[in-house]
């Protein structure tokens, strides 16, 4: 067998592509020129596996593997097979970039947060799996794309906790909502928010069936213009009654009690829902409509000019 067969050996040339040299916990095997010396003019010597921890913060340069590289500080140092690593293990004792280094990935490292708080540099398992979800939500990704292999290679190269499953995930955005939309009933509910709504009904292409969807829109304490999905009901017909009860009960689940205007598209369905509506929802309190009503009823712009 020559040596063109042998998967250990290399051959040098102007292309070769430079790797992190490979971690391995295995017996170290013997080989006569380890430090780069060639045996003749057509073979050279096996690159070995090393054994060190400590080529986790080093790297062999390209142009001589007798020569390495300081992760931090970038400084060369020789790395002879024959001459151990005890110079690059001293090193690290001096580098100041490395001590900057390690208090970074440190978990009792503290920074100041964005309330002016202490608070751990390092980001917790918890943390990162709820920003995960939170991007998944935001962005509208798939569930599958928490177990590809780019998010994967993400949070292997920065160093971040491992991917949970897609089932893991889909508990924890479950979780999240029920907690989120408990919190936002309870601030409705304690600061009586007078809200403006927006409803329509969609038929799915594939299924033929009806959601009704209901849409709240307020101003918070900062002045700041919000809307909120507050309703995604199934029903059963396009029917005024159904659509004056379904708005009715997603009110109520909310502890909305105050409305100031309802729009909704130029449907004769709506007109009928909306009356329906405005006598039963004027009957819960006195501050239930503005002026009793009378500018409740908004029609949508575009949908009347088309």
């Amino acid at each position: 067998m020559d040596s063109s067969s042998t998967p250990n050996r290399v051959q040098l040339d102007n292309e070769e592509e430079e790797f992190p040299t490979p971690v391995s916990g295995g017996k170290r095997k013997e080989s006569p020129g380890a430090s780069g010396a060639t045996q003749n003019g057509n073979e050279v010597a096996r690159i070995l596996p090393t054994r060190s921890k400590i080529w986790n913060h080093y790297t062999r340069t390209k142009e001589n593997r007798d020569k390495c590289v300081c992760h931090y500080c970038k400084k060369k140092f020789c790395c002879a097979s024959k001459s151990g690593t005890s110079n690059l293990l001293k090193h690290l004792t001096v580098c100041k970039q490395y001590f900057a280094h390690s208090d970074g990935q440190s978990s009792t490292q503290q920074v100041l947060d964005e309330e002016g708080n202490l608070a751990d540099a390092k980001v917790s398992e918890d943390t990162f799996r709820e920003a995960t979800n939170e991007m998944m939500v935001i962005g509208e990704l798939p569930l599958a794309w928490i177990e590809g292999v780019a998010w994967k290679h993400f949070c292997n190269k920065m160093k971040l906790c491992k991917p949970v499953s897609r089932r893991t995930s889909t508990r924890d955005i479950v979780k999240m909502y029920l907690q989120r939309k408990a919190a936002m009933k309870k601030w409705f509910k304690a600061n009586k928010q007078r809200v403006s709504i927006t409803t329509d009904i969609w038929v799915a292409q594939v299924t033929c069936a009806s959601y009704m969807v209901v849409t709240a829109h307020y101003i918070d304490a900062s002045w700041r213009l919000r809307k909120l999905i507050i309703g995604f009901k199934h029903v059963i017909d396009h029917k005024g009654q159904t659509i004056s009860r379904v708005v009715l009960e997603v009110l109520a689940e909310w502890g909305i009690n105050k409305l100031f205007c309802a729009t909704v598209d130029n449907a004769t369905a709506n007109s009928s829902a909306l009356r329906r509506f405005q006598s039963e929802f004027a009957s819960q309190s006195e501050d239930a409509l503005v002026l009793d009503g009378e500018f409740m009823h908004l029609r949508c712009k575009c949908d009347c000019s088309s």
